[in-house]
């Protein structure tokens, strides 16, 4: 059993907040980038997570088992699928910069609805030929049972099921992006400017422009100003 309490420096009595503080005193030395390994960070990821949380917590300290977190609401399989997709994106190794990442979790979304409903759509068409055929499958001789019958029984079972299936599927997928709707994932560093931004800074250009070709062709400062007479024979 992995002791969580180990991997942070601290005693079972710790709080919430001396785990806080233990964490973020290891992490340095876990993390890759500071001399560490994978594996020991995500363990003190894995220790923090649990010990942070009262409820993880005290199964932990009850069973010794690293209870993983479960949504606490109704869209657990809408979620789900936002892990599935997020998950492919953490694991794809790509540049995250180079990455529009919201249309592509949504244009995956979005192509998993089409290919359910043209599920759906198929077994529907198989449903309605299945009634077809019933309707013309007779027997010939009586006997016991009805073999035929009970094979397009099952397979009615098997459509409907696979149709209900789809589309609490289909559910789930069209509320995952209703709940991204309220996520960017647009690095604010490197977003491009708005239009509304892009046209001010033009105008502040053009005005510059306009003021650079004013000053160029006036004359100088020393040019417009009088110059003293020279003294004459005169004085």
């Amino acid at each position: 059993m992995i002791d969580l309490y180990k991997i942070l420096g601290i005693k079972r009595s710790a709080r919430r907040k001396e785990v806080h503080k233990a964490y973020r005193k290891q992490a340095k030395k876990a993390h890759p980038d500071g001399g560490g390994t994978d594996e020991a960070f995500n363990q003190l990821v894995v220790a923090y997570s649990v010990l942070s949380d009262e409820g993880r917590r005290a199964h932990y300290d009850q069973t010794g088992e690293v209870e993983l977190p479960q949504p606490d609401n109704l869209d657990g399989g809408a979620i789900e699928i936002i892990a599935e997709k997020l998950g492919l994106i953490i694991h794809a190794e790509q540049d995250l910069a180079a990455l529009d990442i919201g249309t592509l979790i949504e244009r995956a979304i979005q192509d998993d609805i089409a290919a359910r409903k043209a599920s759906v759509a198929h077994q529907q068409r198989a449903g309605e030929r299945l009634v077809r055929l019933r309707a013309r499958a007779k027997r010939k001789a009586e006997g016991e049972g009805d073999l035929v019958a009970r094979v397009l029984d099952w397979h009615e079972v098997a459509i409907q099921g696979q149709i209900k299936k789809n589309e609490v599927i289909i559910g789930n997928l069209e509320r995952a992006l209703v709940i991204l709707e309220d996520y960017s994932f647009i690095d604010e560093a490197t977003a491009e400017p708005s239009e509304d931004v892009v046209e001010a800074l033009h105008d502040i250009l053009v005005s510059l422009d306009e003021l650079a070709a004013i000053l160029n062709t006036s004359p100088s400062r020393a040019e417009a100003m009088p110059k003293e007479a020279e003294p004459t024979a005169f004085g």
